[in-house]
């Protein structure tokens, strides 16, 4: 059984939908993203002023992982910086990054939020 209270930018069961209600798949996910991403903030910092390519495949990939979390707003600042990168837009990336980190850092907030009793 999963409990979650007051999440601000993750909708549980719309990630559960999409995985067919396994529970234990969802932590998974949350375990591995917690684990794997906790560095990504900073490293797409550090890479956006040289290397917009790097940049922008680590933005499609959290795009790609946020909808499996049940983060619709992760997924859309990630679409609009993954685009803005794209386009070579240094003032839409500087205002979708700013965007990014704050809405990457709801996500971790809730995904500590999430607890799952057996």
């Amino acid at each position: 059984m999963i409990v979650a209270r007051d999440l601000k930018v993750i909708d549980v069961e719309m990630a559960l939908s999409l995985i067919n209600g396994y529970e234990s798949i969802y932590q998974k996910i949350i375990g591995s993203f917690m684990e794997n991403q906790k560095n990504l903030i900073q490293t797409i910092k550090n890479l956006l002023p040289n290397n917009l390519d790097e940049a922008r495949r680590l933005v499609h990939s959290c795009k790609g992982i946020s909808k499996n979390l049940g983060s619709l707003p992760l997924y859309d600042v990630s679409a609009k910086l993954e685009q803005a990168i794209l386009n070579g837009n240094l003032e839409l990336i500087d205002k979708y990054f700013q965007m990014f980190q704050q809405v990457f850092q709801d996500v971790l907030h809730d995904l500590t939020k999430i607890q799952f009793i057996n």
